[in-house]
């Protein structure tokens, strides 16, 4: 009878440990699952099923471990985009300020005027009356630069003047831009 009983107690281990084997085995699967279902799309499946023959705390720090290098490689792809994307909205920006630039120009008649000749009208001056309502349409105030230009164009430093809608220039500067009196050039703020 001892023998029946051992036979028995043995097949009950081997059951047992048949058993426990397969609970093991349907624990890892069980795993795998979970673990797959959370970082599906962060972690390839070949390298995921790696991760699962470690020991349970070397699988976290090795899934640590390549999640960490994957956002740093985002990082600096991220980084790259968002410098990418940096220049090409300074590129836009300046061409909206080129436009704009252009779309705040106006139309000033030049005239003559004494007190402007006898202070500012010598080769390389480089002062212009402005009146003064075109001053405020450019949003200019004295001594800033302007733009006056017509088939060339030149910068001058603005100072205001009392008829509006005209512009004094040195006699140089009318030669160069090819503007005679009471023609229209263009003004723009610089």
């Amino acid at each position: 009878m001892d023998t029946d009983i051992r036979k028995i107690i043995e097949e009950k281990d081997r059951m047992i440990e048949e058993l426990q084997s397969r609970l093991r085995e349907l624990e890892k699967k069980l795993r795998y699952y979970e673990i797959k279902e959370i970082y599906q799309g962060l972690i390839p499946e070949d390298l995921l099923k790696k991760f699962m023959d470690l020991p349970t705390e070397q699988m976290v720090i090795e899934i640590g471990k390549y999640l960490r290098g994957k956002l740093t490689e985002k990082t600096k792809s991220d980084e790259q985009k968002v410098y990418t994307d940096k220049e090409k909205i300074n590129t836009v920006l300046s061409a909206i300020k080129s436009i704009e630039t252009k779309l705040t120009a106006v139309k000033a008649k030049v005239g003559v005027d004494l007190n402007f000749t006898q202070k500012f009208d010598f080769e390389g001056s480089e002062v212009a009356f402005l009146g003064e309502d075109l001053m405020k349409s450019l949003g200019v105030s004295e001594d800033d630069y302007i733009v006056v230009q017509k088939d060339g164009s030149v910068s001058l430093r603005a100072l205001p003047y009392s008829k509006a809608g005209f512009i004094v220039l040195p006699t140089w500067v009318r030669e160069k831009i090819g503007a005679k009196v009471n023609e229209l050039v263009e003004v723009i703020k610089k």
